[in-house]
């Protein structure tokens, strides 16, 4: 299994269209250029007006990659830890605020069951 840690400096819960599109990010440098990124990030995103499953893409610090189901995740006070089907374990440290917190906990137990 391979592991990617990082410390998220930026967590966000975003909604668009009335809700029908959520985006949640952990990112470890918000102000990176996306073309020369070199941080990490996962971001889970649901656009709910197409049926399927959450799409999930990240950057591992060396490139990006997404696309695997999650097998299970977890969203504490202070961590995030999400697995994927292709065995990669995402531990997430961070210091979300309380009120994106609620918001990103009720969307993972919506989408993937127990958070």
């Amino acid at each position: 299994m391979m592991n990617i840690n990082f410390d998220a400096i930026k967590v966000e819960y975003s909604e668009a269209i009335d809700g029908e599109i959520v985006q949640v990010t952990f990112d470890e440098d918000e102000t990176e250029d996306p073309f020369k990124r070199t941080k990490r990030y996962i971001c889970i995103s649901q656009n709910y007006e197409f049926p399927g499953k959450p799409t999930i893409e990240w950057h591992d610090g060396k490139g990006y990659d997404g696309g695997s189901e999650v097998l299970r995740c977890n969203l504490t006070n202070d961590v995030f830890e999400l697995t994927t089907m292709n065995r990669l374990h995402f531990r997430i440290r961070h210091n979300c605020p309380n009120d994106a917190l609620v918001e990103i906990q009720k969307f993972l137990q919506r989408e993937f069951g127990k958070a």
